[in-house]
């Protein structure tokens, strides 16, 4: 296959860029995973020694998905796969390797330096996921005259990182059609393929936020959206300076995969909370290590509160205090009733987040419920334990769980 293919139109673009973060995006069956993988093996076959990597969130869903179209590229070209059916790289007779790892368990990339990194599906990462990979892309690996960080995706929710990253001008973002899939649309007459005549017909066959990522191209809620109030004109504000004399609270998700902090603050003649800073920081860093990035944040600030973590995350909220900041329950433990908090302060233009919070910007439009055979179960949260700034904000609305008379500033300036 290698052999034979030519990347056509917007992808042509993509595969010429050097930018050093670049995503491809748009609906289904456009041909970006297939431009992603001949660009990966372009490169270790040009650069001897070349060290690259190809990661999705987790290893368990790349072998039926991104690693078929990879074996059909190098099929005849003399790469060895290593570790059997589930190998974990590809070693090139020039001494290239092309790494595999998902973000579930990614030592394999992030132990080293590499020339080009490979996002199949960068949607489904979190920025945070995204900004560590891009510290292993930075040149340092020095195999090739340049290094990247690329990725391919689908759209996804209207305030997903993706887009705000590029708007921003921080990455590159290539939007493809059904037209720069050449067996689809015949590249000489524009017409559609018999192939493309089946794939299309699918395609509209699809419903709600389905058609109108996969089939459209369009960045959309998903369905069962949660927070189906947030409007990013009404709830999203520019940051600016928050007053001295706010009241503030910190919302802290003290425990998981990440550990994140939201900082709150009252707007005393309005009664609105403005969500103005965010901590989001990887597994590994110690609880001690948090409480310090916190208290630094924090620095001259009236904190009136810390309060965070379920029912279960009694130990979590001891070691926060233990080590300086007292991380008080939730007033409310029940997560749907937290939600509703949320959801009312939203309704109600009492809420509304800085631009200096992407994390949350991206995670608030991809918050749904649980959907089977297409209906959306009510009570459920899809992928729940993605969704730690969330946490966060739901823990910091719902207030501490103390008697009013014990309310008192926690840390203030000196």
């Amino acid at each position: 296959m290698i052999q034979s293919y030519r990347p056509h139109g917007v992808i042509a673009k993509f595969v010429q860029c050097r930018d050093p973060e670049v995503i491809i995006s748009g609906p289904a069956e456009t041909g970006k995973t297939l431009a992603c993988c001949w660009m990966l093996h372009l490169m270790a076959d040009k650069y001897p020694g070349a060290q690259l990597a190809m990661v999705r969130l987790t290893y368990k869903s790349m072998p039926g998905s991104v690693l078929q179209t990879f074996e059909k590229v190098i099929e005849g070209t003399g790469v060895v796969p290593f570790g059997g059916s589930r190998p974990d790289q590809y070693i090139y007779p020039n001494g290239s390797v092309i790494w595999l790892a998902g973000m579930d368990n990614p030592d394999k990339v992030l132990s080293s330096e590499r020339d080009i990194i490979y996002v199949n599906q960068a949607e489904e990462l979190s920025l945070e996921a995204w900004e560590t990979l891009a510290t292993r892309t930075t040149g340092r690996a020095g195999n090739m005259p340049y290094s990247q960080l690329i990725g391919d995706c689908n759209p996804a929710g209207e305030q997903h990182w993706i887009l705000t990253r590029s708007t921003e001008d921080k990455l590159t973002r290539f939007d493809t059609t059904h037209h720069d899939n050449p067996t689809l649309y015949d590249p000489r007459t524009g017409e559609l393929t018999e192939r493309g005549e089946r794939s299309m017909q699918t395609l509209r066959n699809l419903s709600g936020a389905r058609y109108k990522r996969l089939y459209l191209g369009q960045w959309a809620a998903p369905e069962g959206i949660i927070y189906d109030v947030f409007d990013h004109e009404q709830h999203k504000v520019k940051a600016f300076e928050i007053p001295r004399e706010w009241p503030r609270i910190v919302g802290i998700d003290p425990f998981g995969d990440c550990v994140v902090a939201l900082w709150l603050a009252l707007d005393p003649r309005s009664q609105v909370w403005n969500v103005y800073r965010e901590y989001v920081a990887p597994f590994g860093v110690t609880t001690e290590g948090h409480v310090k990035a916190i208290h630094e944040l924090s620095a001259q600030e009236p904190i009136f509160f810390y309060v965070g973590g379920g029912p279960s995350e009694r130990q979590a909220r001891a070691d926060f205090t233990g080590y300086g900041v007292p991380l008080l329950a939730p007033a409310i433990s029940a997560v749907w009733s937290q939600i509703d908090r949320v959801y009312a302060m939203l309704k109600n233009n009492q809420l509304v987040i800085h631009d200096t919070c992407p994390h949350l910007l991206s995670e608030i439009t991809e918050y749904h419920r649980e959907t089977k055979n297409g209906a959306v179960v009510d009570g459920t949260i899809a992928d729940k334990d993605k969704f730690h700034v969330l946490d966060s904000l739901r823990y910091a609305v719902t207030g501490p769980e103390m008697p009013a008379e014990q309310s008192r500033i926690v840390y203030a300036p000196r």
